[in-house]
């Protein structure tokens, strides 16, 4: 990947951050972990699909 490319992509999960965060504290400012998870887990599968889940898990595992 090139470097302008994970530049891009960098800003792009900033302001899907941001975006977020402002979302949850609408909705709950103490969301529990199980519950984004679960709701995570929900976008990934009807949203993205079953086939990257283990793209998903190795990002997760990159950011720890």
């Amino acid at each position: 990947m090139s470097k302008i490319k994970k530049i891009l992509e960098s800003k792009k999960s900033d302001e899907l951050v941001k975006a977020i965060n402002m979302d949850i504290d609408k909705i709950d400012d103490s969301l529990s972990i199980k519950d984004f998870a679960m709701a995570v887990a929900k976008i990934l599968k009807e949203q993205y699909g079953s086939h990257n889940y283990s793209e998903f898990d190795n990002i997760i595992k990159q950011h720890r």
